[in-house]
């Protein structure tokens, strides 16, 4: 596929184009008079134009599958910085001050205190007339069956979206095509974007050699090689939180005003227009359009940003995980409201998409940011959180300062709102204790307690957390294997052999009161059917002397831009786009697991035996918390669910 490589929207231009001022006023004059004497509404219909936000799911059927523990985090964070933008050009209106000044995304208002405590947990929303909130632009299936399918032409339907947004994981990929195909076949004159984990993982920008590099697996290149429909028009990898509201804005000027529609072609001239007048947009991101047979590429290599500029995520939407491990003092389910405090894992495993070898950057909140992430966790409270989950990969990036300056905060936190204090977000008694029985859970490494600090050190450590409500703590163990943890990164060394270090640091957890869970990953480089036998009999010793709360097993798949995607001369196979890979067990018994892109030293014997085997030693320790069905409203207007 030919390419064309445009200017780095990272750098600093603002440069004069008297010929572009000139159509901005002209347009803003246009939606100034077309608006003038409308009421508040229908002044936002006219110069907003409908989005629509779909996660794609990794699932064909709840049957038999473990339930992904959270919200669909990587899709709020990447909407944030958009719907803040758009939230503050509704308020604004058409003036100078408006982020968007001309057309804008009909991305709705923030949602209502009524709505958060009326939302169930469904990831499908109920719409309810022609003005949404921001909550329900997304569409969160979860599953990709007929009777999804076709309520989301129903949806598409009611909705007419304009510009669809998509977010996939590399499990999710040939759902997110599928979705796509839908798209542009029920509603052709709209602008599909896709975004995600798997597009990050496989789309980047050679600096020195200044040309893109595509992989194997990447939606270009299945579109080029015909695989795929040439069914997407933009696609956003790296840090897109700016890029796609920069892409949003190029996609409001170049529309239509009367049809609101626009094209590809228009959409790019427009973002070169843009390039010479705008201020450098930050973070290192690749936009990219897909324009007839050529690839028209927009790197992004702006100023460094942190976590702490963004947004907090669940502003625009409603909290609706529920994470079992998190239970009340009556043994109800806990809303789990999740956070990150750094979106990429120190660690360099060969297995792990979320290593910072694959991601490339490290973003996370910085030292002086710990205010920001308690500041979170009291507004998430006031939306009707009940427990917090930190989906780092690590907590706080490995830091131990910062999470002891953390779990100071938090404690001193509730201790003034124990003593009636007035803390920001916290409007009533209800939301003060809420926030006085918080409980929290956060992942870690075993490493990090038994070899990257002292035995003391550890306890003074757990201390803390413990004092500040946490209650559980997720480890990924992996391997019990010596011949094959030896192969993993994390493993660090040090005086214990790695079983004893394990055993060692849950140890410490079971004294300190705090819950452990750990995930168990089988058919990492080297593994035996006896590898298999010994990972199971260890961690069902470890199970049987009550030091496991709770034991996943998993089955290692190949991600796009993994070591051992390479070290298995795999990077150049993997399926993630044919729609006929069946989703039957035994892979269906764990994440992400099809044929195909499982680990070549498995076979579905291994994986039956591996299902079988931890049901039967691990017993009700491990991790079996089926996902409930998907309910489905009975129309996009419909508030009643079947």
């Amino acid at each position: 596929m030919k390419y064309q490589i445009h200017t780095n929207l990272g750098q600093f231009s603002l440069l004069p184009n008297a010929e572009f001022d000139d159509l901005l006023l002209r347009r803003q004059q246009d939606l100034a008079e077309r608006t003038c004497g409308l009421d508040e509404t229908q002044s936002w219909l006219a110069r907003s134009y409908p989005v629509l936000s779909v996660l794609a799911p990794v699932l064909t059927s709840h049957v038999g599958k473990i339930e992904y523990p959270g919200d669909p985090m990587c899709l709020y964070a990447a909407l944030s910085w958009t719907i803040d933008q758009v939230v503050r050009s509704k308020q604004a209106g058409l003036s100078a001050s408006s982020p968007y000044n001309d057309l804008c995304p009909r991305l709705g208002d923030l949602p209502s205190a009524d709505y958060r405590r009326a939302a169930s947990v469904s990831g499908i929303r109920v719409i309810s007339g022609p003005l949404f909130n921001t909550d329900q632009t997304v569409f969160d299936p979860r599953v990709w069956n007929d009777e999804i399918k076709h309520y989301f032409v129903d949806l598409l339907k009611t909705i007419q979206p304009r510009v669809v947004l998509i977010s996939a994981t590399s499990p999710a990929h040939r759902y997110a095509l599928d979705i796509a195909g839908m798209v542009r076949e029920h509603d052709p004159s709209a602008l599909i974007v896709m975004g995600g984990r798997h597009l990050d993982e496989t789309i980047h920008y050679n600096d020195f050699a200044h040309e893109p590099e595509l992989a194997y697996s990447s939606t270009v290149r299945a579109i080029k090689d015909g695989r795929a429909a040439p069914v997407v028009d933009f696609l956003i990898s790296g840090e897109g939180y700016f890029a796609l509201d920069l892409l949003m804005k190029a996609i409001s000027i170049a529309m239509d005003i009367e049809s609101k529609t626009t094209t590809v072609r228009a959409v790019v001239n427009t973002l070169d227009q843009m390039a010479a007048a705008i201020h450098p947009v930050p973070g290192r991101a690749v936009l990219a359009a897909l324009d007839g047979g050529c690839l028209q590429v927009f790197p992004i290599r702006g100023r460094p940003t942190n976590l702490g500029d963004l947004p907090p995520f669940y502003r625009p939407f409603v909290i609706r995980a529920e994470f079992p491990i998190f239970k009340s003092s009556t043994g109800q389910v806990q809303r789990t409201a999740h956070i990150n405090t750094a979106h990429a894992c120190p660690f360099r495993c060969n297995y792990c998409s979320e290593s910072v070898s694959v991601v490339g950057q490290l973003l996370k909140l910085l030292h002086h940011q710990v205010k920001i992430a308690i500041d979170h966790i009291l507004e998430y409270v006031s939306y009707g959180a009940e427990a917090i989950f930190f989906d780092d990969s690590v907590f706080w990036a490995g830091s131990r300062s910062r999470m002891i300056e953390f779990c100071i905060a938090l404690s001193k936190a509730k201790t003034q709102a124990a003593a009636g204090e007035e803390l920001p977000w916290l409007q009533n008694e209800t939301d003060r204790q809420r926030f006085l029985a918080l409980q929290w859970g956060a992942q870690m490494t075993f490493d990090f307690i038994t070899t990257l600090q002292s035995e003391n050190e550890a306890i003074e450590l757990l201390g803390y957390l413990k004092a500040a409500g946490c209650t559980y703590i997720y480890f990924g163990l992996e391997s019990m294997s010596p011949s094959v943890i030896a192969r993993v990164h994390k493993n660090l060394g040090g005086e214990l052999p790695w079983n004893q270090r394990v055993r060692k640091a849950l140890a410490l957890f079971k004294q300190a009161e705090i819950r452990v869970g750990v995930s168990v990953l089988f058919g990492l480089d080297g593994e035996t059917r006896e590898t298999i036998e010994e990972t199971i009999e260890q961690v069902a010793q470890l199970v049987q002397d009550d030091l496991i709360y709770i034991a996943s097993p998993n089955i290692c798949t190949y991600h796009p831009g993994t070591a051992i995607t390479r070290m298995h001369d795999k990077e150049n196979t993997l399926d993630y786009v044919s729609l006929d890979i069946k989703t039957d067990p035994p892979y269906i018994y764990f994440e992400e697991a099809f044929r195909g892109v499982v680990s070549r030293d498995l076979t579905e014997d291994d994986i039956w035996h591996i299902h079988r085997q931890t049901q039967e030693r691990w017993g009700q320790k491990r991790n079996v918390n089926a996902m409930q069905p998907t309910l489905v409203p009975v129309s996009a207007m419909g508030s009643e669910t079947r």
